[in-house]
């Protein structure tokens, strides 16, 4: 009998003690999660605690009417134990919208959300700073509504909130509902999300008062789809109109595709590139073309060559009514011993067809007399005297920025910099009254030795195999820099895109908003963050106080 009581009290013992283990088990896979903005840099051995006081439990979405905005949200799976088969599921469902009575709202936002992917950045001598491994830049879809984590990381969920132009402004709430699934137990946490929607409306891309041209190239992606190019190349471009990018190639060496242009333009965009006649006379496209030393001598012959290319093109574009979107680019980065040049071919240009607008980018200051209707500089070149000279004429300056400025001291808009500093560019051009801004290209996948292949996910992580080193002067030199000239990675099913990509459009809205200021009152919102090129401060909470700031002096 006390043999079958202490084998009776051991049985029970071992099954308190397993209730116990999956009690623990249970407490330690509750995720400790935390919302940071999407201006946040976040590595996957960041902690909530380690981001300090840009890291809340509240989930607060500021924005006007037909904008979109982002926030992260991170996951922690510390404690949750070693998981090699990677079971551990989270999705997400986005509740509909209640307005402040708690009745569904009529036109209810728009929400998506990623997986934050991580490149893997190697060190590279051309600019200070590269390197550090794996960095966040990618965003990628979850596959049938749902995400594996690892175990013992930090990792950003990436949500964003679509605001419909005729919701009425107020504040609206919902519910991020987060299903955990792992392999010893399940779990529901529900986020409560404001979205304050200001009383002032985005711009649409047709009334933009902030453009920007970033060069998209579809022969870029034959490299990687080939036969489906054609299909592929309408997704990367109705992605780049979402984010307010007009997607045309800026260099076309030939007269541009008058149907996508005109696609193009029926969305709204306001600047495309006919030709690039500079280029393609440097090219040798254009035959007879006498270079002498950096630059194109423009003779009588060659210009006429120019008209003579350009003519059916305008005719065409006249007859589709699209000519007021286009313009002719050229003299990209040229010396001002090429002036001569710009100015015989762009009088030549003018007299023709004198609606045509003309744009050249160059570091020096143009005479004004010069027929150039936009004068693209690089953007730490700026000169408050020059830019008034050449506002006072009637024209326009747009700021740009490439693989340049590459200092640590620069904004710039690598994989490696804080994604502050995409937005900055455009504070700082907002203080300045600049016009719009030029970037050299956004799908250029130029790889080591040369091949390029769609980006995947290392064994289901958050990691992925693409290489983000654009090899940019290949096979001259080996240089190269981490996602320079690329903001959106090839997909097996089309574009993916990325967390400065999205930076960029929030910056490009920003912008949009300050153009509704008086520019005596931007400057003094602008300067507590940055002040010139090198001069800035990087603080997330600063500047989303500012930001509403800007909302409260319009409203």
């Amino acid at each position: 009998l006390g043999c079958t009581i202490k084998m009776a009290t051991l049985k029970r013992i071992l099954q308190l003690i397993s209730i116990l283990f999956c009690l623990v088990c249970t407490a330690q896979q509750t995720p400790i999660w935390c919302v940071v903005p999407s201006t946040i840099h976040v590595l996957q051995n960041d902690t909530c605690d380690s981001l300090g006081s840009v890291a809340s439990n509240e989930f607060v979405v500021h924005a006007m009417q037909g904008e979109e905005e982002n926030q992260q949200l991170l996951i922690d799976t510390r404690g949750w134990g070693a998981d090699q088969n990677l079971t551990n599921k989270i999705s997400l469902e986005i509740n509909s919208f209640q307005d402040s009575n708690r009745n569904e709202v009529e036109q209810e936002p728009e929400t998506n959300w990623w997986q934050v992917g991580y490149v893997y950045c190697k060190s590279t001598t051309r600019y200070p700073g590269s390197g550090g491994g794996w960095k966040p830049d990618p965003l990628l879809s979850p596959e049938n509504g749902a995400i594996y984590l690892e175990s013992e990381i930090t990792q950003p969920l990436w949500l964003s909130v679509k605001v419909p132009r005729d919701i009425p402004a107020g504040k609206y709430s919902s519910n991020v509902i987060m299903t955990i699934t792992t392999t010893h137990t399940g779990n529901t946490v529900s986020i409560p999300v404001t979205l304050v929607v200001w009383n002032i409306q985005l711009p649409t891309l047709v009334k933009a008062k902030f453009p920007a041209i970033f060069s998209f190239s579809p022969g870029s992606l034959t490299q990687v789809y080939g036969t489906r190019t054609k299909d592929m190349a309408i997704k990367f471009r109705d992605l780049l109109l979402d984010q307010r990018i007009g997607g045309n190639n800026l260099y076309t060496r030939v007269p541009t595709n008058l149907t996508e242009a005109k696609y193009l333009a029926d969305a709204g965009v306001q600047w495309i590139s006919l030709f690039d006649v500079y280029g393609a006379a440097s090219d040798s496209k254009m035959k007879d073309s006498h270079v002498q030393g950096a630059c194109v001598n423009f003779t009588k012959d060659l210009i006429d060559k120019a008209i003579q290319i350009l003519t059916p093109a305008v005719k065409s574009a006249e007859e589709m009514n699209i000519l007021d979107n286009l313009f002719i680019y050229g003299f990209d980065e040229a010396p001002a011993s090429c002036e001569p040049s710009i100015n015989a071919l762009y009088t030549a240009i003018k007299q023709q067809w004198k609606n045509l607008r003309t744009v050249a980018t160059v570091n020096w200051l143009p005479h004004t007399d010069v027929p150039m209707d936009v004068w693209v500089l690089q953007y730490e070149e700026y000169n408050e005297k020059q830019a008034k000279q050449w506002s006072q004429a009637g024209k326009q300056q747009w700021w740009y920025h490439c693989i340049e400025p590459s200092g640590a001291q620069y904004l710039n808009t690598f994989i490696e910099r804080p994604q502050l500093q995409a937005r900055l560019l455009f504070w700082l051009a907002s203080a300045h009254n600049v016009s719009g801004w030029l970037y050299y290209s956004v799908v250029m996948w130029k790889r080591y030795p040369e091949s390029t292949a769609i980006m995947k996910r290392l064994n289901g992580t958050a990691r992925t195999d693409f290489d983000p080193g654009n090899y940019i002067w290949y096979p001259r030199t080996d240089i190269f820099a981490n996602g320079d000239g690329n903001f959106v990675y090839p997909g097996a099913d089309g574009p993916i895109p990325t967390v400065r990509l999205h930076n960029l459009r929030d910056g490009f809205e920003d912008a949009e908003m300050f153009r509704k200021l008086p520019l005596v009152k931007v400057s003094p919102i602008v300067e507590p963050l940055v002040r010139s090129a090198t001069d800035f401060t990087l603080d997330a909470k600063l500047f989303e106080s500012q930001r509403e700031q800007v909302a409260s002096l319009i409203i």
